[in-house]
C-alpha cells in the first residue's frame, strides 16, 4: 500500500506534463501602470441568502481579510462540481492532507482543473454545517486561493466577460498599452501595442495564444511582448515543478484571460 501511494504521489506532482516545441523570450523592459485600479471578486460565495447554511457575518470577514469582495454571475463559472470526483480525491491524498501534516500552505484545488475555455472561478462549494461561528468547510477553504480580476475606475462594477480567473497568492499584472492609453483583457484596441504581464510565482509557463492557436510561450515570470498583427490575444499561464529541456512536469493552472482584440 505504502509502494502504491509513493508512486500516485509522484505521478499527481510530476502530471499534468507537457512538451514545449520552441520557448520564446522576451525582454522586460520597463512599463507604465495603468491608472485603473486592480480589483477582485469571489464568485458565488455560499451563505444562508443563496444557501441553506453559512454564516453571511463570517464570509463578509474573510472576504475582508482577502480583499474580496463577492460577485454573483449567472453566467457559466466553473465551480467545486466541475473538479470531478477523482481530482478531489488525489488533491486531498497528495496535496492537501501531507502538506497540512508537515504545516505547509496547500495550494488552491482549483489549480488542478481544467480552464480551457478560460471561464471565472466560482467559490460556490456549500456549508454543510453552520453552528454559530463554526462552518464547516469553513470559509477559508470554500474561498482558497482563487480570485476573479479586473481593472476599474471603482471596485464593484464589473463586467462578467473581463474578468480574470486566478489561483496564486499575488496577484499579476496583465495589460496592453500604447499611445491611445491602456487596454485589459476582454477589451479591444488599435495596434501596434504592448503586452505587459507580471507574475510574482517562481516558476511560470506562459502560453499567448493568437486567434485560438498557441503563438509564443514563455518561462519567464514578466513579459512585454510587442502586438503588430490583427487578430484575438489571451494568456494561459501555468506553474510547473520542474523541467527538463522543453518537457514541463507538474503544470498548475495559475491564470488565463478574455481576448484581447488588437484590430
Amino acid at each position: 500500500m505504502l509502494s502504491l501511494y509513493v508512486a500516485g504521489f509522484f505521478l499527481y506532482h510530476c502530471l499534468p506534463a507537457t512538451y514545449v516545441e520552441h520557448v520564446n523570450y522576451s525582454i522586460t523592459s520597463p512599463a507604465p501602470i495603468p491608472f485603473q485600479k486592480q480589483c477582485a471578486c469571489a464568485v458565488n460565495p455560499r451563505s444562508v441568502y443563496n444557501s441553506p447554511l453559512g454564516n453571511p457575518v463570517k464570509l463578509e470577514e474573510e472576504l475582508s481579510k482577502r480583499g474580496l469582495h463577492a460577485c454573483y454571475l449567472e453566467d457559466k463559472a466553473r465551480g467545486y462540481r466541475d473538479m470531478g470526483l477523482w481530482k478531489w480525491l488525489a488533491y486531498f491524498s497528495f496535496e492537501y492532507i501531507p502538506k497540512r501534516l508537515s504545516f505547509h500552505e496547500p495550494s488552491d484545488p482549483y489549480s488542478v482543473m481544467e480552464q480551457i475555455p478560460c471561464s471565472p472561478l466560482a467559490s460556490d462549494m456549500p456549508i454543510v454545517i453552520s453552528l454559530w461561528k463554526f462552518d464547516i468547510p469553513n470559509y477559508s477553504f470554500t474561498l482558497g486561493k482563487r480570485k476573479n480580476l479586473y481593472y476599474s475606475g471603482q471596485c464593484g462594477s464589473f463586467e462578467a466577460k473581463n474578468l480574470i480567473p486566478f489561483v496564486g497568492k499575488m496577484p499579476p499584472q496583465v495589460y496592453a498599452y500604447s499611445s491611445s492609453g491602456f487596454f485589459f483583457p476582454g477589451e479591444g484596441f488599435r495596434a501596434p501595442a504592448v503586452l505587459s504581464v507580471s507574475f510574482f510565482e517562481r516558476r511560470v509557463l506562459i502560453f499567448l495564444l493568437k486567434d485560438g492557436e498557441v503563438y509564443k510561450v514563455f518561462d519567464q515570470r514578466s513579459i512585454r511582448e510587442s502586438v503588430v498583427e490583427k487578430g484575438s490575444y489571451s494568456l494561459y499561464a501555468y506553474t510547473y515543478s520542474f523541467h527538463v529541456w522543453r518537457l514541463y512536469f507538474g503544470l498548475r493552472f495559475l491564470l488565463c484571460t478574455p481576448a484581447f482584440q488588437a484590430t
